[in-house]
């Protein structure tokens, strides 16, 4: 048993190996230890009193699903070692082997229902790089080109990963690591295919063997576009390994396992999408808040009222992946309209979706010969819920995007039908134990069945007759089993045993015997149990087969009822809020009528938060339209949450969804941008202000005027006059040289002259009332700019001892008095000379944007030296120092 197993881990040396034996998988030595590190498992020993005791570790099979998360979460790939024969047929040892590897981008099984799990390829081709995604579990396939690293950057924070999968030169090279270190806050596993696996040409003949076509051309993948070619037939090729595909099944499983659900190739392109980088994502919460990763206090949480697990993870592609064509939108927005304007159907169509199992994922175990007998009753009462749908949709003239579902709808009746009429409402979960088909679907099954149900009542008849017949009243049917079924007659009676009685075992006191037709029921009933399990296996893998035939058109079901649960998801959404439909059009305008932050008006009441307008237009120069606005206020007012609920409703309005506002006009974004907060990267050996910096080069190195850029307190890691000539620099740039729409929230007061000269540019702030030494933050955004930041203020509501407030506002005070106050520090203010000086002071104001030169100076560089009289330039010497001590 150790010989088998330890040649299997010689030709998997990569993976955790786990060998079935009884009703445990098990593994030895190194990996034993590792897998009781891993779940907590008991450490146990083999061998104990020998001198090399075999370290070993298992779980139970039928648990085995509960313990691989934590295996994979720790990057480890599982080889399942399995039994190829029945123990009770094998003829020694039992024979097994590998038929399955778990990675984490190949999982089918025990996955997050509202989370995707993509296996990410990459490659390289003359500088261009081709990305393919695939989710095993659902059969989702795209490709798509990077034409850069930075654009890699964007579609791996994109797609998150669960694996990355790369040449394995790339993969074994130290510099990929430290790269995807500074791109992802968390670095994927990392697994890797041969260079040959990459070949183009390679590639392309693979691919349209797997997918079944002539060409590529009808995927979108050019003649020359080899790097994408690459990357999916990689990815595919992987995950064809890891199921093992066209090798010998587990005996758990029925049929041929193969990965027949992935059947489309779906070609991406960057211009049809809104671009949000790993950043944006970060900043604003999207799909994962930034405190612990969870989907608490997120955007997602915020609107999602899904029924069905792949209506949840449509939603979070939607929100991931906005769109960035008016058509596509409008489309979203038609249907969202349609469902908002009747209750009715609404409520109706979701009552439906709650009767809806994760129907892709299903699927995708039908394929791979995973699926039991519960997975195809779930099967059945989806597609009934289908046809409910339909039906109720059915009713009225629809939108285009409801219109075409309804088509993917009405999949496969004759399936639905016979699934419902073959299987038992409540089938056991292994399809080897029987129980799974009904009463009167097959002649066969049910005498069998009727053999195993009234066997006593049968032997109790046929006892009774063979008594009457023989005239003895004590003639007894048995069964033991070593003979089987028996008569037993007492010797004393032995002259009335009549002539078809065959003797089969003598006793002390009595005979027993056998009859032509007892042997003949004893040969129907001893194996009608095994005959019973064997034809109900059968039929079930049958059933497979013929629904594994439908996978095409099962899919295109699914994804019509994801399709309408996220439609109903944010219909319901904008009717609890009170959202509005926004208009999308080219234009660069961004206007906001009451617009609110989504995730905190849930946590504060709709009647508690502070609505807000929002009018940019880029390019423009009017005060009233301005392209960019500089908010100056108090801590804790309410500046971040006004800027980041700006982009917020970007995201949803291009998404299709409705936003949190009364009205709303949105052109068109192409990318949004957020500088948003503060903290190292102290694994990247870089500083919060760096860290900052690199954020915001990305910013001004990337926007264009269809940008959406939000700036929060840029420039505040480093010296105060360092700070503020950076975002004064940084607030010129974006409004002189992007022209972008930009929101730029900030602590200093001096930017708000840039208005001044710049009618592109308008000062926010936001409302307070003073009362003696309490603040009221009013959360209304006014015009105008700030004359302070309340921090100490903010410091007592934080908790800040007494003491320390009250010794601030002494030296606020101080500070105050003698003319330096922190907007001072900031940026010194006009300082004329003073009233006392002597003749020929000039006044002279100091600024740190603009380089003056000292009047005195000026006047020095002007003199005529050889033209003074000796009286004279002392005169004048007298005068210069007066001058210069007025400056000072």
């Amino acid at each position: 048993m150790m010989r088998q197993y330890l040649e299997v881990k010689a030709e998997h040396p990569e993976c955790l190996l786990l060998m079935r034996m009884g009703d445990f998988f098990e593994a030895f030595l190194e990996d034993a230890q590792e897998l009781s590190r891993l779940t907590g498992v008991t450490l146990t020993s083999r061998n104990k009193d020998s001198d090399r005791p075999i370290a070993m570790a298992g779980v139970p099979h039928h648990s085995l699903k509960t313990y691989l998360p934590a295996i994979l979460a720790a990057g480890k790939r599982v080889a399942i070692m399995d039994q190829l024969e029945e123990p009770a047929q094998a003829k020694g040892l039992v024979r097994r082997g590998i038929t399955q590897v778990i990675t984490p981008g190949t999982m089918i099984d025990e996955l997050d229902a509202a989370k995707a799990n993509y296996l990410v390829a990459c490659t390289a081709l003359d500088g261009v790089i081709g990305i393919s995604c695939l989710d095993v579990s659902t059969g989702h396939f795209t490709v798509e080109e990077a034409p850069d690293a930075a654009h890699l950057q964007v579609a791996l924070a994109r797609l998150q990963p669960a694996e990355l999968l790369l040449p394995e030169e790339l993969r074994d090279d130290p510099a990929s690591r430290v790269l995807l270190g500074r791109w992802l806050p968390v670095i994927p596993p990392l697994s890797g295919l041969p260079g040959y696996a990459w070949k183009g040409s390679d590639a392309r003949r693979y691919l349209c063997l797997r997918l079944k076509v002539a060409s590529l051309d009808g995927f979108g993948i050019g003649a020359s576009e080899d790097h994408l070619a690459a990357a999916a037939a990689a990815a595919l090729r992987y995950a064809e390994g890891a199921l093992r595909i066209g090798h010998e099944q587990s005996l758990a499983h029925v049929g041929t396992a193969s990965l027949d659900h992935v059947r489309i190739l779906v070609r991406m392109h960057h211009a049809d999408y809104l671009v949000l980088d790993a950043v944006c994502r970060r900043n604003l919460d999207i799909l994962k808040n930034s405190r612990d990763g969870s989907r608490s206090g997120t955007l997602l949480a915020a609107i999602d009222r899904t029924c069905t697990a792949p209506g949840a993870r449509l939603l979070a592609e939607w929100l991931s992946r906005p769109l960035a064509r008016v058509a596509a939108i409008a489309a979203r927005q038609d249907s969202v309209a349609c469902l908002g304007a009747d209750d009715v159907l609404r409520a109706d169509l979701r009552e439906q979706l709650g009767e809806v199992y994760d129907l892709e994922r299903l699927l995708a175990r039908v394929a791979a010969a995973r699926v039991n007998a519960r997975d195809l009753v779930q099967l059945g009462r989806s597609l009934q819920a289908a046809a409910a749908l339909a039906a109720s949709l059915e009713q009225a003239s629809r939108p285009e995007l409801l219109a075409g579902a309804i088509q993917g709808l009405r999949a496969c009746p004759a399936l639905c039908q016979e699934l419902q009429a073959t299987l038992v409402e409540e089938p056991p979960l292994a399809i080897t134990d029987g129980g799974m088909i009904r009463d009167g679907v097959d002649a066969g099954l049910d005498e069998l069945r009727g053999l195993r149900r009234d066997a006593g009542e049968w032997l109790a008849a046929y006892q009774g007759r063979e008594a009457e017949r023989c005239g003895m009243a004590k003639l007894k049917v048995g069964y033991n089993r070593i003979f089987g079924y028996y008569i037993e007659v007492s010797k004393a009676n032995g002259e009335k045993v009549p002539a078809h009685f065959i003797r089969k075992q003598t006793l002390v006191g009595a005979e027993r015997y056998i009859t032509p037709e007892l042997k003949e029921y004893e040969d129907k009933a001893l194996g009608a149990e095994d005959r019973i399990r064997a034809r109900e296996l059968e039929m079930f893998s049958g059933l497979r087969e013929r629904t594994s035939a439908l996978v095409g058109e099962l899919q295109e079901c699914a994804r019509a009822m994801a399709t309408i649960d996220v439609l109903c998801s944010l219909s319901e959404s904008a009717r609890i809020g009170g959202w509005c439909r926004p208009v999308l059009d080219e234009s660069h305008d961004l206007r906001l009528v009451e617009a609110r932050h989504p995730v905190v008006e849930q946590v504060v009441g709709r009647g508690g938060f502070v609505a807000n307008d929002t009018t940019l237009q880029a390019l423009s120069s009017d005060p009233a339209t301005p392209r960019l606005v500089v908010i100056t206020g108090p801590n804790m007012a309410g500046k971040s949450t006004y800027i980041r609920q700006v982009a917020l409703a970007v995201i949803l309005a291009q998404c299709g969804s409705c936003v949190p506002a009364s009205a709303a006009r949105i052109g068109l974004v192409d990318r949004i941008f957020t500088r948003v907060g503060a903290g190292d990267e102290l694994s990247r050996n870089l500083s919060t202000f760096m860290v900052e910096m690199a954020e915001t080069a990305a910013i001004l190195n990337h926007a264009t005027r269809r940008s959406l850029v939000v700036l929060d307190e840029v420039g505040r890691g480093t010296s105060t006059f360092d700070g503020v000539s950076l975002a004064w620099a940084i607030t010129e740039h974006l409004h002189d040289r992007i022209g972008c729409r930009a929101l730029f929230a900030t602590h200093y007061h001096e930017l708000v002259d840039l208005a001044e000269d710049r009618p592109g540019i308008a000062n926010l702030t936001v409302a307070v009332a003073e009362h003696d030494e309490d603040v009221v933050f009013l959360h209304r955004i006014v015009p105008g700019g700030a004359a302070k930041s309340y921090g100490i203020h903010v410091a007592r509501l934080a908790g800040v001892p007494g003491s320390v407030v009250a010794r601030a506002r002494e030296v606020l005070a101080t500070l105050e008095q003698l003319n330096l106050s922190l907007a001072e520090r900031e940026r010194p203010a006009a300082r004329l000379g003073s009233t006392g000086a002597g003749p020929g002071a000039v006044a002279m104001q100091l600024s740190l944007f603009q380089a003056n030169e000292s009047p005195t100076l000026q006047r020095l560089k002007s003199l005529a030296l050889d033209d003074l009289t000796p009286r004279q330039a002392l005169e004048l010497l007298f005068q210069l120092k007066a001058a210069a001590q007025g400056e000072l």
